[in-house]
């Protein structure tokens, strides 16, 4: 249905802060931003906001929206494998679906009361997520993880099959290999031929742990030790004692996929240049690093790089996913390096710099003519509409709008 939206402001990355505009929406895209006095003339519906600000939809570039049960199950534990350990054994025992699903509506609840628009999900359960997404009408990148265990799912014919039932308006497929220590190397560039064949994303864990970087390069560590003693079969993979995690992936003639890295707590200088090299989207998750007891990512390096998106990752790593939440803790730990244009940032890298680690920067993430109408508005609080957005609870989101749909 068209209609035409009112507010104060309107804010959006390239735009910058627009006072006294309108949007007009036809159908389920944006047609046109106007001043009010012309919009007026356009004899659509319309929503007045009032005092509020309108900003594209927040994208939470990295979620797990079916491990929910897990935070209520876990034990304490002192660093990143300790963690993995009590998960590995968790997922072994608690596998009902109803269970599952159960977490994947609350997370979605969660997720688009906070105003989150899009969601980067990575699914670990083949496909127990879907009808759930689908019914709360949230746009979804949909990664299908992938571990050695999980390896006979992958084969391309049953991809295609999957890749072709889901994908839609709402719903773009993708490949998630787990991470480097958890597939084969062989395994590993398999998957990445898969996406390639099949022109689709990928995504992965990467560099999240002290223990991974160690565990690449052949030193002691608590993979080798601990984590792999859990497993029928332990990975086969190519070490060297000069690798970090992305030099890895580079060594194999992988990074020209462009794949969206998830966490980079671990960078090295040569990461850091073949980041550059490369233009590598990253999505950070830093409430979960600090869950984790392990390093938060180099935000001097990274802050301000284009292609930068935020996650909250899955509640088994993190103690809410109100995207509000990861919003303001990435504001605090970044203000001192932004200044006085931390707020604009940090809502930036919450929309815009989401939909380009989702490779969906042609979609959404700007308010834009063509764009698709995920919106979403705040009650102004204070006198900078935009740190009124940080500072900014569920309670005060005046709309939310995904596809051009009112949520």
């Amino acid at each position: 249905m068209n209609k035409i939206l009112n507010a104060k402001f309107i804010y959006c990355p390239k735009n910058g802060l627009l006072e006294n505009y309108s949007i007009v929406i036809k159908k389920n895209k944006i047609f046109n931003i106007l001043p009010k006095k012309m919009s007026a003339k356009i004899k659509y519906p319309e929503i007045s906001l009032g005092n509020s600000i309108i900003i594209p939809g927040f994208v939470n570039a990295h979620i797990h929206l079916e491990l929910n049960w897990v935070n209520q199950l876990l034990q304490p534990f002192s660093d990143f494998p300790s963690w993995l350990q009590q998960i590995i054994e968790l997922k072994k025992t608690n596998n009902e679906k109803k269970m599952i699903r159960d977490s994947v509506v609350e997370s979605l609840s969660s997720s688009i009361a906070s105003g989150v628009t899009t969601i980067g999900q990575i699914s670990s359960y083949d496909g127990e997520d879907i009808k759930e997404i689908k019914n709360s009408k949230i746009r979804c990148a949909y990664f299908f993880e992938i571990a050695n265990s999980k390896l006979k799912m992958a084969s391309l014919k049953k991809l295609k099959t999957k890749y072709k039932s889901i994908d839609g308006s709402l719903i773009n497929f993708r490949l998630f290999p787990h991470s480097i220590y958890s597939l084969d190397t062989e395994n590993l560039i398999k998957i990445f031929k898969i996406a390639d064949n099949l022109k689709i994303g990928l995504g992965i864990h990467l560099s999240e742990s002290k223990d991974e970087v160690k565990f690449i390069k052949g030193l002691k560590n608590k993979f080798d030790d601990e984590i792999f003693q859990l497993l029928v079969n332990k990975p086969l993979i190519l070490r060297n004692k000069n690798f970090t995690p992305l030099g890895y992936l580079k060594k194999l003639n992988l990074l020209n996929q462009n794949p969206t890295l998830i966490h980079m707590n671990n960078l090295s200088v040569n990461d850091r240049l073949d980041i550059e090299e490369h233009d590598l989207p990253i999505t950070i998750c830093p409430r979960s690093n600090l869950f984790l007891n392990e390093k938060m990512p180099g935000l001097k390096f990274l802050i301000n790089r284009h292609n930068i998106g935020l996650g909250t990752d899955g509640l088994s790593s993190n103690h809410s996913l109100n995207f509000l939440d990861e919003i303001r803790f990435l504001y605090l730990i970044s203000k001192e390096i932004l200044k006085n244009k931390a707020a604009e940032r940090i809502i930036e890298i919450a929309t815009l710099g989401g939909a380009k680690c989702l490779n969906l920067e042609e979609q959404i993430g700007t308010i834009e003519n063509g764009k698709f109408a995920d919106l979403i508005a705040f009650k102004i609080k204070s006198q900078d509409p935009l740190t009124s957005i940080i500072n900014a609870s569920n309670k005060d989101i005046k709309l939310k709008m995904i596809n051009g749909e009112v949520i």
